[in-house]
């Protein structure tokens, strides 16, 4: 029988095979899960560093906007663009407020059609200014907003939208608008960082813009105001000058005005008084009339300074009266008929006609200034003819000679202080150029109106209306006009 051998190898159990491969297959399921956990966030940090680098292009963008232009269009106009470019935003905007009202002023949008913008400004006061004094960045989306947001939403054709207000000071000045058409669930609080720099970004870029304009605009006014100070220093110089030289006229004109008639007083005075009994009775009362003409001319001279002084400083007293104008002028021409001589004074006054509201001494005299200067450029056998009509509230009254006339450009000038017209006639009877200005201001106290009407060798006609019904004038109003006269 053969003998059995026993060996003494024996195999190794299974048990121990299988465990090394169990071990060998949870390591390289961790490597795996570590490469895909690596490869995730290698994933994650490439997405966030690719949103790092939009969000600092946009920021460059909005930096290069702030160092290229303070206009206040194109700065709103690159924000906006910036949004949709560089934040992937498929609709954007940027609005800024008025000052005082916080109401949208100005904005430009990108992406939003014009009848969405408009919506969406119309939804300011009710849903967008809440919203922006609520958060720093504001973020609605459909799937979780309130009833009044989802329909404003579904309005804008959006499905999510971030508000970004701009302050400067805590005051705000403008918002930005963000809106996608997919959802944006949440933020992140490095997002939300970025978005309120670059809503402080694009305050100061706005804000450098205002106050740039609002700097270029002071100094425009600034410059005008230099201008108009300047344009106004150098009237007043002028005028200063013109003054002067009135009164320098003025005073060169008193006083030869003054030492004509006093010259011929004191001559006809001192002839009288060492000649009494050698002169002739005939001579004598012309010396005496001469007398008298020249101390009237000297009390009309010192009356006309008089008046014009008083008028000037507002201290001419009207004396309000019933009066009839047709006796006031028969007066006037009875005063004035030794001087008319063969000049034929006449009046012509309707039987309807009224009577006003006047101060019959200032009418009086200023129809004896206006018929005496007729008196003095009408030819002998003339007419002169002062005549009276109704007119709308008032009257007008008239006074036409047939003399050579006044030229256009001098019409205005007769009513100035001290002018006078330079022709042979008044080189031969001088005078102090006050007579009319002093009707003028007469008449404007009494609420009237006067001018001119002429042409040069046809007569002249001197017009000047009066109210009918200047007693019912306020106290303030009479002020005004006397206040227009000075």
């Amino acid at each position: 029988m053969p003998r059995i051998i026993k060996s003494k190898w024996k195999p190794r159990p299974k048990k121990r095979g299988l465990n090394e491969l169990r071990k060998a297959y949870e390591e390289l399921d961790r490597t795996a899960r570590a490469l895909i956990r690596t490869d995730y966030l290698l994933h994650r940090a490439n997405e966030r560093f690719d949103q790092q680098i939009l969000q600092l292009h946009a920021l460059h963008r909005i930096g290069s906007t702030i160092n290229s232009t303070f206009d206040l269009e194109l700065i709103l106009s690159g924000i906006s663009e910036s949004m949709t470019k560089d934040l992937d935003f498929e609709k954007s905007g940027i609005v800024f407020l008025e000052k005082n009202s916080q109401k949208p002023l100005q904005s430009a949008y990108t992406g939003f059609s014009n009848t969405e913008y408009r919506l969406f400004l119309e939804g300011f006061e009710d849903l967008l200014l809440p919203a922006l004094q609520q958060e720093e960045v504001y973020l609605q989306t459909s799937a979780y907003a309130p009833a009044e947001w989802g329909r404003f939403l579904s309005t804008l054709s959006v499905s999510s939208l971030i508000l970004l207000p701009m302050r400067i000071k805590s005051r705000l000045i403008g918002f930005i608008v963000g809106a996608r058409t997919h959802v944006t669930v949440r933020l992140s609080e490095a997002e939300r960082r970025f978005y309120a720099m670059y809503a402080t970004q694009a305050s100061t870029a706005i804000e450098n813009s205002r106050l740039y304009e609002a700097l270029g605009q002071a100094n425009l006014t600034l410059e005008e105001n230099v201008q108009e100070r300047t344009k106004n220093l150098v009237e007043a110089n002028e005028r200063l000058r013109e003054l002067d030289q009135v009164k320098s006229n003025f005073i060169s004109l008193v006083s030869h005005e003054l030492r004509t008639p006093l010259t011929a007083i004191k001559g006809f005075i001192v002839t009288l008084y060492h000649y009494d009994k050698e002169i002739p009775e005939d001579k004598r009362r012309v010396y005496l009339s001469v007398l008298n003409e020249e101390t009237d001319r000297l009390t009309r001279l010192i009356n006309e300074l008089l008046d014009i002084s008083r008028i000037e400083s507002g201290r001419m007293e009207i004396q309000w009266g019933q009066v009839a104008v047709p006796e006031i002028v028969q007066r006037v021409f009875s005063t004035l008929s030794v001087k008319a001589n063969t000049v034929k004074l006449m009046k012509d006054f309707p039987s309807t006609f009224p009577s006003i509201v006047a101060d019959p001494d200032k009418l009086e005299q200023v129809l004896v200034n206006l018929v005496g200067n007729a008196l003095r450029y009408s030819p002998p056998e003339s007419s002169i003819v002062v005549t009276g009509r109704r007119h709308d509230n008032g009257v007008i009254l008239e006074v036409k000679d047939e003399g050579p006339g006044i030229a256009f450009t001098e019409q205005e000038k007769i009513f100035d202080k001290f002018y006078r017209l330079d022709n042979e006639i008044n080189r031969k009877n001088p005078g102090t150029g006050l007579g009319l200005p002093i009707c003028r201001a007469l008449i404007n106290l009494h609420g009237g109106k006067i001018w001119a009407e002429s042409e040069v060798n046809q007569g002249c006609r001197l017009i000047f209306t009066l109210p009918l019904n200047l007693d019912k004038q306020s106290e303030g109003e009479l002020l005004r006009a006397q206040e227009a006269v000075s």
